[in-house]
């Protein structure tokens, strides 16, 4: 008898409906693509996210990872000391540090969550200007260990985390800086984009010289050592396209309904796999606190000899597995400093020293013992109940051969 498989599709809707589309006609009708200022279709998106995390300032860029490399130039990144970061993210957050004229210090996860530690940040904290901290997998990171761990600023890192709390209070409100990626994979997409959320208004208009337009520059720059910059900023030419922002704009209106509905998908799941009493542990998200939507973590709790080989039959029974990140600490370009140097010509002269596997080991067991699920964003229970019955029987199959 044949274990049991996914055989429902993964639910979901048009990943743009009809009220992107139109807003795109309105666009093309009005026959202005490019907003050199804080034009319409830029204002509505920055007025929502500023909304969103109950910050005073937002601020849009052309990817994620622009906002990233605009946030932590304002605050301070500097060659000479680190900036703390997580081995758990995309490399384009890593990158990110070496834009900003910086170089990552890696600080190992928590025990217990894909997130940056505390205790680690803090054994750091000497050698770093500040610290990059990502809501991996929409798992609020521990903001408010976080800033008691260290006197740096923090730029929290959104881009899994669209509409998620942490104890009440908005993700992208709790750092210097948050920043949140648009692109077509997350929750909130304009195909590609950024957006930055910051309460601070020096942290902002230094944002906004790194890639905006003088036009807007001339318009906003209040501070009066940034007047220089009034009429070239740094011109890396990071602003958002209008077509990404009218799109994201009415993402955002359908977040809620989709987040209660992913919700809902995921209780269901727990559920049917807490009564097979699946050897799982699963994140632990806090008290009046919310997760985000980019995926599930899940924690086997019996050590998995093969993860290359449990992914591969979880795959093949068509359990929604997300691909965890790439081990970027060991990669040539992280290990090799005179490569990353082609880039970046300041790590030359930098403190960066490449990572060792060894020193972070809740990282590297995380590698093994973690998967992650994509939950859906409709209300699906019969797809949930049957992941939920492939997944015990390939669990149990796989750690009991």
């Amino acid at each position: 008898m044949n274990d049991p498989a996914v055989t429902l599709p993964f639910p979901r809707k048009p990943k743009y409906g009809q009220a992107e589309k139109d807003a795109v006609l309105n666009l093309l009708d009005n026959g202005h693509l490019s907003e050199i200022n804080r034009g319409p279709a830029t204002n509505a998106l920055e007025a929502a996210f500023a909304r969103l995390t109950g910050t005073r300032h937002a601020l849009s860029f052309n990817s994620g990872t622009a906002s990233l490399h605009a946030a932590l130039h304002a605050v301070g990144a500097t060659p000479e000391a680190g900036v703390a970061a997580s081995p758990m993210t995309w490399i384009s957050a890593i990158t990110a540090v070496f834009q900003a004229g910086s170089y990552p210090v890696f600080c190992d996860i928590e025990p217990d969550s894909p997130n940056i530690a505390a205790t680690a940040v803090a054994a750091t904290a000497s050698t770093c200007s500040a610290v990059l901290a990502t809501h991996t997998w929409g798992i609020p990171a521990r903001m408010d260990q976080l800033a008691k761990a260290t006197g740096l600023p923090i730029v929290e890192d959104c881009s899994h985390a669209h509409g998620a709390l942490y104890q009440g209070r908005a993700v992208g409100s709790w750092g210097a800086a948050g920043c949140f990626s648009l692109q077509e994979s997350k929750s909130v997409s304009g195909g590609e984009g950024g957006v930055l959320t910051t309460m601070n208004r020096e942290v902002y208009e230094r944002a906004l010289t790194l890639g905006h337009h003088p036009a807007r520059l001339a318009a906003e720059l209040t501070l009066p050592d940034l007047q220089p910059f009034t009429t070239t900023g740094a011109a890396y030419k990071y602003r958002m396209p209008a077509l990404s922002a009218v799109i994201a704009r009415q993402q955002l209106r359908s977040l809620p309904h989709r987040m209660l509905a992913a919700e809902q998908n995921l209780a269901i799941l727990r559920t049917v796999l807490e009564e097979y009493d699946v050897p799982l542990a699963w994140p632990a998200i806090g008290e009046l606190s919310v997760r985000g939507w980019y995926g599930t973590p899940l924690t086997i709790n019996v050590r998995v000899p093969d993860p290359a080989e449990l992914s591969k039959r979880l795959k093949a029974a068509g359990v929604p597995v997300r691909s965890l990140y790439e081990d970027w600490t060991q990669a040539p370009l992280l290990q090799h400093p005179e490569l990353a140097a082609r880039f970046w010509p300041h790590l030359a002269r930098s403190p960066y020293r490449p990572p060792a596997v060894d020193e972070l080991p809740n990282f590297h067991k995380a590698m093994r013992q973690m998967i992650v699920l994509k939950v859906p964003q409709i209300l699906a229970q019969d797809y949930m109940e049957q992941v939920a019955e492939a997944l015990t029987a390939v669990l149990v199959r796989t750690l009991t051969a």
